[in-house]
């Protein structure tokens, strides 16, 4: 690869460069939909050009392709990125501009493309996409190559390859040599010093400096990475020194020269902006130089890294001077981990990281999934843009090995950010390749099935798109809502109550890549023991419509006691019509007679896989929650399946005579009983409840989690990588707040109000155990996001917000009314308000048109929304980031929601500038 501009002349590392896995991938994306029709609109648009011009097309460097581009794309003016450009008078850098932006712009947005889903920013886009330009062109002109042992690097077309052929005069006689061209070419210009022989013909008088910038220009050396190490002829060297008896010499030969080159990389060329004032200079610009920096990896980022902070440091921080009507002691503080802060985190994170958890052999773990490439580990069928980390494959092959055991499927309980979803989707496309190979090999496979995957209800559209954006064969259907409808993406929603003879249990291989996603409470509102019920209350009363209700429910209970699995007969009954379910927060079904987890086990899906990052919520017990919905089918403690198993011919088993007594601990662990001490009632009877020592039973715990569990953290160790250096750098920024003076005033007489209690002590007794109850709690937090919130509380709960926001968000200016009403009828919550507190101020009410000074009315008494909305101007409009806000009550929440929608309606014209224009006038 070249040094200076990236160009790749080797295929395997411009495809491991770009995130392909294989060179047939690349190849296969060079000629597909995303590249090759730009590159045949760009050949075109030259060929225009050089007709017209009579010039030989030319690349130019990357940077000043994207200034041109920059520049014709400023102010609205879309030159390049138009559907229907008019390029009458374009010229070859317009061209090149045009097919830059195409594919980075392309391969952006395409799920199929290189750049998807990768947060890359335009620079290292661009970076790509030049290089990606760089070899297109150079296998086009080996191509036009008319002889592979033969190459003229220059472009001229007036060079002959054979001796007996004319010598062409010189085109420029002052610029020196007419032409130069390879004699000995090197397959791979990698090897640095190899000496090759170059030809100059047509020879006229130049500077030694002269000579040396055409040999340069005229064979491209230096966008091959490349500077001129050593000139010779006839192993004399050619310096400055001893060039004008070379001119003798060369002069004296009428037809060629033949000289030996050697040649060694030459530095990176870097164009990065400087900083001449710290102080004007905008963040954008800091980060483009960290961004450049970056990409050339020529820098070390510590030094710039803390320049950035300062400025940013300084851009919060309100000045005495700047006369800016801010909090007092509004500043940021940036914390940036020590080295003894980093070492004491890795450290505590090797006390709770269990190695019996874990698996090693990455490579291995590849060669059983069938990724052909462990260095960019990607199952066939994902696309491009997405790719597995190390230890995801370990992962993979761990779940496989789970689903082959005893137990149905195991548990998935890596740390929030490892990426368990990832892995589960990687499972199912995993499992599809192997169907899909056995078919093409004509062999027998089992009925065609679903996956359903049970998430929560804010993760169901997240789901979707992460199994888009990850395989492209996997179909997603939403089974969640009761409104028909179909995204824009193409996914479909099941709004018909499922039953097997639903089209999605059809008998057709679509189904045995289909993935339904639905939520917990859709799924046992539908299908669970609470609907079932009803069903048979219905059809009792059907018979005999005077039977008493207390009668109809005892017969109903009688009916439901005991059952196992739901009846046949139900139309809704889901038992057996999916290979495999996926619990995403699987810790939401821990308690083994919830509605929700005997919903699940009435699926008796072949396979189970379980997620949850805290498997263990509260106690050891919650684990048998799991265990349960991992178990086989029929009851393992029954009596039919204790004979299948052997136990009755054990020692063990005569020993105690009775199943309550049995402990498969005391069998040996290659019996087929052993296999028991995996099920939930024995870690519950032998190991939790078990009258055994502390050590037996951590030692019997760990062999049964061992079994079933893959737990990693960020501090885990696979195959001698720590796991959370792979991940994106995380930065600790804490931000102080302080109200206003007026603000101060009436939150701490919140807080004295909420504190009263406490500081009695409970229940009279004057002592340090003093607690406040969920209420004050509520209260203490939603004063601190907005001190106007303690007059509009109690009206504000999750129960009465809910009936409020069947029609919607609230308008930002509701809440504002909602609080003058509130304030009318009683000014403050404060039983003993403090003498310094003024009496409660009614704000004029703005009119629902003008939105600033709603904007302003919900900003006085939040400094948190200050802040806030300063955040989003750079991180959501100038940056075009994302932002995740946690908020702790449902009242913060809609309130953050109708503020934001009311900014975004208002600054949708020119959000930048109207966004800092407005919030510094709001402080």
């Amino acid at each position: 690869m070249s040094a200076a501009t990236g160009v790749y002349q080797s295929l395997d590392k411009l495809a491991e460069f770009l995130g392909f896995d294989t060179v047939q991938a690349l190849q296969l994306w060079m000629r597909g939909k995303l590249c090759k029709p730009y590159w045949d609109e760009y050949t075109r648009g030259c060929t225009g050009v050089e007709l017209s011009k009579g010039k030989k097309a030319r690349l130019v460097d990357c940077h000043s392709v994207l200034k041109h581009l920059a520049e014709g794309e400023a102010q609205g003016n879309r030159k390049f990125s138009s559907d229907f450009p008019d390029t009458r008078n374009w010229k070859f850098i317009d061209w090149q501009a045009r097919l830059l932006f195409k594919i980075r712009s392309v391969n952006q947005a395409d799920r199929h493309g290189i750049f998807y889903g990768k947060n890359m920013n335009e620079i290292e886009m661009a970076t790509r996409a030049w290089q990606v330009i760089l070899r297109l062109n150079l296998d086009a002109s080996r191509e036009n190559r008319p002889n592979k042992r033969v190459k003229a690097a220059g472009e001229f077309d007036h060079w002959r390859t054979g001796d007996d052929e004319a010598i062409p005069m010189p085109v420029n006689p002052d610029g020196g040599a007419a032409c130069v061209v390879w004699t000995d070419i090197p397959t791979e210009m990698e090897g640095n010093g190899q000496k090759t022989t170059i030809t100059l013909t047509g020879l006229v008088h130049y500077t030694y400096e002269q000579f040396l910038k055409k040999i340069c220009s005229e064979l491209q050396l230096k966008e091959c990475g490349y500077e001129i190490d050593q000139l010779s002829v006839a192993g004399d060297p050619i310096c400055s020194d001893s060039f004008k008896e070379f001119l003798k010499l060369a002069a004296g030969l009428k037809r060629k020269v033949l000289v030996d080159l050697a040649t060694k990389n030459c530095p990176a060329e870097l164009d990065i902006p400087t900083i001449e004032n710290e102080e004007d200079t905008s963040r954008k610009l800091l980060f483009d130089i960290m961004v450049a920096e970056k990409v050339t990896s020529g820098f070390d980022l510590k030094n710039r890294f803390c320049k950035w902070s300062l400025i940013q440091e300084w851009l919060h921080t309100s000045k005495d001077s700047d006369g800016v009507q801010g909090e007092a002691g509004d500043g940021l503080i940036l914390c940036e981990p020590t080295s003894e802060d980093l070492q004491r985190y890795r450290e505590q994170e090797k006390w709770i990281d269990n190695k019996d958890l874990q698996r090693q052999g990455h490579p291995e773990a590849c060669k059983a999934l069938g990724i052909p490439n462990p260095d960019i580990p990607r199952l066939p069928g994902m696309l491009v843009s997405a790719k597995f980390e190390f230890w995801q494959p370990l992962a993979i092959k761990a779940i496989k090995e789970f689903e082959e055991g005893y137990l149905r499927g195991g548990i998935l309980a890596d740390d929030v950010g490892i990426g368990k979803t990832f892995e589960a989707i990687g499972l199912e496309q995993y499992h599809w390749n192997l169907r899909k190979a056995a078919l093409e090999s004509n062999l027998e496979v089992a009925a065609p099935r679903p996956t359903l995957i049970v998430v929560p209800p804010n993760l169901i559209h997240q789901w979707a798109s992460a199994i888009k954006a990850i395989s492209s064969d996997l179909v997603v259907k939403i089974y969640y809502g009761g409104k028909h409808q179909t995204s824009a993406d193409g996914t479909e929603y099941l709004t018909d109550i499922l039953s097997k003879d639903s089209e999605v249990f059809s008998q057709t291989e679509e189904a045995a890549r289909t993935t339904i996603i639905t939520s917990l409470r859709t799924l046992t509102s539908r299908h669970g023991p609470s609907v079932l019920r009803k069903v048979i209350r219905n059809e009792i009363w059907e018979k005999d419509e005077s039977t008493p209700y207390a009668s109809v429910m005892e017969a109903v209970n009688d009916r439901m006691k005991g059952m196992k699995s739901a009846p046949a007969w139900w139309r809704h009954n889901l038992k057996g019509l999916f290979k495999r379910v996926i619990v995403d927060e699987a810790h939401e079904i821990r308690k083994k007679k919830i509605f929700t987890a005997v919903t699940l086990r009435w699926l008796e899906a072949p396979s189970v896989l379980l997620l949850t990052a805290t498997p263990i919520w509260n106690d050891l017990s919650d684990i048998l929650g799991l265990l349960y919905q991992l178990e086989p089918h029929k009851d393992p403690w029954s009596k039919e399946s204790l004979e299948k198993l052997g136990v009755f011919a054990t020692d063990a088993w005569n020993t105690t005579a009775s199943s309550e007594e049995f402990d498969p601990w005391d069998i040996k662990s290659d019996e087929p009983a052993s296999c028991l001490r995996y099920t939930s009632e024995s870690v519950e009877y032998h190991i939790i409840k078990g009258d055994i020592s502390l050590v037996t039973k951590g030692e019997r715990m760990r062999e049964v989690l061992k079994a079933c569990m893959i737990k990693r953290s960020y501090g885990s160790l696979v195959d001698g990588q720590v796991v959370g250096k792979a991940l994106p750098a995380v930065q600790n920024i804490s931000v102080n707040l302080a109200f206003t003076p007026e603000e101060q005033k009436i939150y701490e007489g919140v807080f004295g109000d909420c504190m009263a209690p406490a500081r009695r002590g409970r229940r009279g007794k004057n002592d340090a155990r003093g607690i406040i109850s969920a209420s004050k709690f509520r209260r203490l937090c939603l004063v601190t996001s907005w001190t106007e919130f303690d007059h509009i509380a109690p009206s504000y709960t999750a129960k009465k917000l809910n009936d409020r926001r069947k029609n919607g968000v609230l308008h930002a200016h509701t809440i504002l009314r909602d609080i003058n009403n509130a304030k009318r009828q009683r000014p403050y919550h404060i039983a003993e308000p403090p003498e310094s507190l003024a009496e409660t101020q009614i704000y004029p009410l703005p009119s629902e048109d003008n939105i600033r000074e709603i904007l302003q009315s919900h900003c006085r008494g939040s400094p948190k929304l200050r802040y806030l909305l300063q955040l989003i101007a750079e991180l959501v409009i100038l940056r075009k980031e994302k932002l995740l806000i946690f908020a702790t009550m449902p009242a913060q929440v809609l309130w953050l929601e109708s503020v934001w929608i009311i900014h975004v309606f208002y600054f949708a014209g020119n959000p930048l500038m109207l966004l800092f224009r407005s919030y510094s006038s709001l402080t």
